[in-house]
């Protein structure tokens, strides 16, 4: 026999003695697409996202309108369905590929998702996302309530990721009272990363039943409505656990907080840390709203037990964040019931009246123009010369042009700022948002549109 004979023997041995296996495939969608429709390639793509999708499989979307869509499609153990933004970078076959299929945005109207497993990729945003562009993100879910991730009948959608992803609800003052991800099943492992949610008429996370594993990290979280006949908060939750919210941009929330526990439930184990939480000068100058225009908020977490609210909020740690020109009523953390809270290494700046109330430590905080109720520590500073500390808060850049010493030392994950700079590596560690980089504090950030696809 020869060697390449004992060769295909050898292969064709192996393969019987592996286990059969469904190899995972690639799927292209464009809509207008004209050939086959089999999702082939580009020539053939489906012209509309399939109403089956089959777990394991990557499908690929071209730019375009895609309308609603409901994502149900039967768990198979813990086998993913992606979704991804098709770019020139990344588009998987260069069958009937045209740049003009990726170079713009794949844009939804809704979504419900009521089954598990997915992974939502928009591959690319703005760089200037922090100051609130959203037109290069990859996706873009946009309209009245975008999207809810339970069934109506006690089930939702669990082990969701979104990356690159901009969820728009239907606007401010509109009296629809609506959410941008609206989840009443007690969802969990959740993780929004790099994305955008903003603009609804209520909250950007309405969350009920016993939510686990919610993660928002180096996301743009901005403007919603609070009216006394509908109120709102950035977040209002019941049950929750193990939630992180870290590296975001959170402006103009208005209601009873940005983190509120208004509704019966226990809250515990969580970690707000390096964000930026701001009121614009727009929204503090803006009179013509419809609602009750500058509300403002009362409280950055407002936990609250009393008697009409039976809430109760343990081992909150609130770490390195900066926060700026709130107005409404109070500017800090309100705990009415809960254990092991920790306020630390906060920058409060130009806001009411902080109102710090909770069990646990407060301590290592900086505050300007800012009554900093409760805070009795030593190791707080009240500045009073030379506070205005940002390089351009007018412009929404709250990186530090000064240091801002006195911090106390963290351990991961809260030793790595927004932009991935190590806090403390100069030995000093800078309170809020921003690790000060010396003369290179507003140096270029990495770029946000680059993303790793495995292939």
């Amino acid at each position: 026999m020869s060697q390449m004979g004992i060769c295909r023997t050898i292969a064709l041995a192996s393969i019987l003695l592996v286990p059969a296996q469904c190899l995972a495939a690639d799927h292209f969608v464009r809509p207008g697409a004209t050939g086959t429709g089999s999702g082939a390639d580009w020539t053939n793509a489906y012209p509309s996202l399939p109403a089956s999708l089959i777990r394991g499989d990557k499908y690929f979307l071209a730019d375009g309108s895609y309308g609603s869509y409901t994502f149900d499609d039967a768990n198979s153990g813990t086998a993913v369905i992606t979704l991804t933004k098709a770019t020139e970078a990344s588009h998987g076959t260069d069958v009937g590929w045209s740049s003009a299929y990726g170079d713009g945005q794949a844009v939804f109207s809704h979504w419900d998702i009521f089954t598990d497993y997915y992974t939502f990729d928009g591959v690319t945003r703005n760089s200037d996302w922090r100051s609130g562009g959203v037109n290069a993100y990859g996706i873009k879910v946009a309209g009245t309530r975008p999207v809810r991730i339970d069934n109506a009948a006690g089930t939702g959608g669990d082990n969701l990721t979104f990356r690159y992803v901009d969820f728009q609800g239907g606007g401010r003052d509109t009296g629809a009272g609506d959410d941008v991800i609206y989840g009443l099943a007690g969802n969990s492992n959740l993780t929004f990363q790099n994305c955008a949610l903003h603009d609804s008429d209520r909250t950007i996370f309405l969350m009920r039943g016993s939510w686990r594993n919610l993660t928002v990290d180096h996301s743009y979280l901005a403007r919603n409505t609070s009216t006394p006949a509908t109120h709102g908060e950035m977040l209002s939750m019941t049950d929750s656990d193990t939630v992180v919210f870290s590296n975001n941009i959170i402006e103009d929330i208005e209601g009873t907080a940005v983190w509120a526990g208004l509704n019966g439930g226990a809250a515990s184990n969580w970690k707000i840390y390096g964000n930026v939480i701001f009121h614009s000068a727009a929204y503090a100058a803006n009179t013509g709203r419809t609602s009750d225009h500058n509300l403002g908020i009362a409280g950055i977490v407002y936990v609250a037990n009393d008697a009409s609210n039976n809430n109760r909020g343990d081992n909150f740690w609130v770490y390195n964040n900066t926060i700026y020109n709130i107005k409404g009523t109070y500017s800090g953390v309100v705990i009415q019931a809960g254990s092991g809270n920790i306020v630390q290494n906060n920058i409060w700046s130009g806001s009411v009246r902080t109102n710090n109330s909770f069990s646990g430590t407060l301590s290592n905080n900086w505050y300007f123009n800012t009554q900093a109720d409760f805070d009795s520590s030593s190791t707080k500073t009240l500045c009073s010369s030379n506070c205005n500390v940002f390089v351009g808060a007018a412009s929404k850049d709250f990186t530090l042009a000064t240091a801002v010493p006195g911090g106390a030392t963290l351990a991961a994950p809260f030793n790595v700022d927004p932009n991935g700079n190590q806090r403390g590596a100069d030995g000093t560690w800078d309170r809020g948002a921003f690790e000060f980089r010396g003369g290179a504090s507003a140096a270029p950030t990495a770029p946000s549109n680059l993303h790793i696809v495995s292939q």
